[in-house]
């Protein structure tokens, strides 16, 4: 074998983090989790959410959902320069006390949010760039898909509810 180079280095990456706070029916979301988690259909402890989880496209035709997330779209749209993209993912999840969401990427989407339905302490953190989300009613957090994020052990007495999604370049073929 002959190698001609081997490079191995890192490079800087622009990235975008928004954090807010939006007005939603958590009581509706928070109903459809709880139903699709106690179904047969879920992805309860399958996922990087040691907790319960609904299908990962569950949300992704919600219409509740789609209007919640057209305010982000155009928020996106008006101040983050980015390749075309669409919807490919849209989930809920929950943590009771002692639940972690173990820390990873969501690499090969373009973009990714959290919404939180309720407030804990049980924080979002996103070590590469030093930054958290403490849940509240309605708080989130838009953001780079290649950012690792995850969630420590929820020290709290009671779960914590949230909804996650995932945009997807539109290829140009």
């Amino acid at each position: 074998m002959i190698i001609n180079k081997d490079i191995q280095k890192k490079v800087d990456q622009d990235y975008f983090f928004i954090q807010g706070r939006i007005q939603l029916d958590t009581e509706y979301f928070i109903n459809k989790i709880n139903q699709s988690c106690n179904s047969e259909d879920n992805l309860n402890y399958q996922t990087n959410v040691k907790g319960n989880m609904t299908p990962f496209k569950f949300f992704q035709k919600d219409q509740n959902f789609i209007r919640l997330l057209n305010i982000f779209i155009e928020y996106v749209d008006e101040n983050v320069s980015l390749r075309s993209y669409k919807l490919s993912t849209a989930w809920g999840f929950s943590n009771k006390p002692l639940e972690t969401t173990n820390f990873h990427d969501h690499f090969g989407s373009v973009w990714s949010g959290a919404i939180y339905l309720n407030s804990c302490n049980q924080t979002l953190d996103f070590p590469q760039i030093n930054q958290s989300l403490k849940p509240e009613e309605g708080s989130f957090a838009l953001f780079s898909s290649f950012l690792n994020h995850g969630c420590k052990r929820n020290k709290d007495n009671f779960e914590k509810f949230g909804l996650s999604f995932n945009m997807e370049e539109v290829k140009p073929w």
